[in-house]
């Protein structure tokens, strides 16, 4: 019997039947497998969304696709939907519906968003190549004295007096230019800033690494070069973090592989935990090593995230560990117009020579 069955109820009456009607069962049968195909076909389509779910400014694609994944059990099986902790044979459809219906809503303004930070973009190029023309059309008319000039075979002098009026013209132009374009870049900036998860949402949709839940190292790339991108044009400052677990290999011989492999889980975990915000990224770059970058955050306080990044794996508990976990941390700040590769680089290096210290280290790349 469906699920849809009511224990208990009273059998309903029936009239008779003809013979060439079908039997009460059959038809009970029947509606049994409709519905169960419908409750297949909505769980199919929940989980379809969350596969293919994007991340929005207050969650990323790997919450929602787990919170769809879990309202596609609660309409399969009965267990609990999100935000709860009990299973119950009564399906909540209209807690679903308003969940839905908030979630389109949600990505229906995130869209919306979108595509006005392209017209934004579109509108900062504009002004940019209007300004260009503007600036080439002032510098015309000096250019063409003086190219009269010196086709007329002039006296020197003369020559020598357009010259100086080129130059000065060259000189106010480029001046212009550059005011007109430090007035532009900081009011897209402006722009800009107010929008960043936007901006960066679609850099963190990607394959998930299977073991830590974490993204992989083809996100984080792509991650970081719109960072890079970003802080650009914003001048904010953003740091990345490389987090290396010390001496992984000798973990994995002293408690084997699977215990070696929730040892890494618990390690994500700590790092997620800490590196939470809607701006930070973090991904499983190598075997044992973690990415973290850290949007709209500077070298003191990306410090204190590598300190509570270090604090917090201390406090995980390997039975068969003597010594418990640690890892070392490579810290580096970007700097402006620095190529992404450059500034995982340098973060890398400074992870190298941390472990050239020993366990549980942090060293700073101090730049180029």
């Amino acid at each position: 019997m469906s699920w849809f069955g009511r224990k208990g109820a009273a059998p309903p009456v029936t009239p008779p039947r003809a013979a060439t009607e079908p039997a009460a069962g059959g038809e009970s049968k029947a509606e049994d497998a409709l519905l169960d195909s419908a409750l297949d076909a909505l769980g199919g389509v929940l989980r379809t969304f969350g596969r293919y779910a994007f991340s929005l400014e207050e969650t990323t694609a790997a919450v929602l696709g787990e919170r769809y994944e879990r309202w596609a059990r609660h309409v399969l099986t009965g267990a609990p939907p999100p935000d709860a902790t009990e299973a119950s044979r009564l399906r909540d459809f209209r807690l679903l519906q308003r969940d839905f219906a908030e979630r389109r809503k949600a990505e229906a303004e995130h869209v919306r968003r979108v595509r006005e930070l392209i017209w934004i973009v579109m509108n900062g190029v504009r002004g940019a190549l209007a300004h260009d023309a503007a600036a080439d059309a002032r510098l015309s008319e000096p250019l063409d004295r003086l190219r009269r000039v010196v086709a007329s075979e002039a006296p020197m002098a003369e020559v020598r007096t357009e010259v100086g009026a080129a130059i000065a013209a060259i000189e106010e132009t480029l001046a212009t230019r550059q005011r007109d374009q430090a007035r532009d870049l900081q009011t897209m900036g402006g722009k800009l800033r107010g929008a960043r998860s936007d901006l960066l949402a679609g850099s963190v949709e990607g394959e998930l690494c299977s073991l830590t839940r974490v993204f992989t190292r083809g996100p984080f790339d792509r991650h970081l070069e719109n960072a890079s991108s970003l802080a650009d044009l914003t001048g904010e400052v953003v740091t990345v973090l490389v987090v290396d677990a010390d001496q992984f290999k000798s973990v994995n011989e002293c408690i084997g592989r699977e215990a070696g492999d929730r040892t890494l889980r618990a390690l994500a975990d700590a790092v997620v935990r800490v590196a939470s915000r809607s701006t930070d990224h973090v991904a499983r770059i190598e075997d044992d090593a973690f990415g973290i970058v850290l949007g709209d955050t500077g070298l003191a306080d990306a410090l204190k995230v590598a300190e509570r990044v270090r604090e917090a794996v201390r406090r995980i508990s390997v039975q068969g560990l003597d010594g418990g976990v640690s890892v070392s941390i490579g810290v580096a700040e970007r700097q402006r117009f620095e190529a992404s590769t450059a500034w995982l680089g340098r973060a890398l290096a400074a992870l190298v020579a941390a472990k050239g210290q020993g366990r549980d280290c942090l060293v700073v790349s101090q730049g180029t």
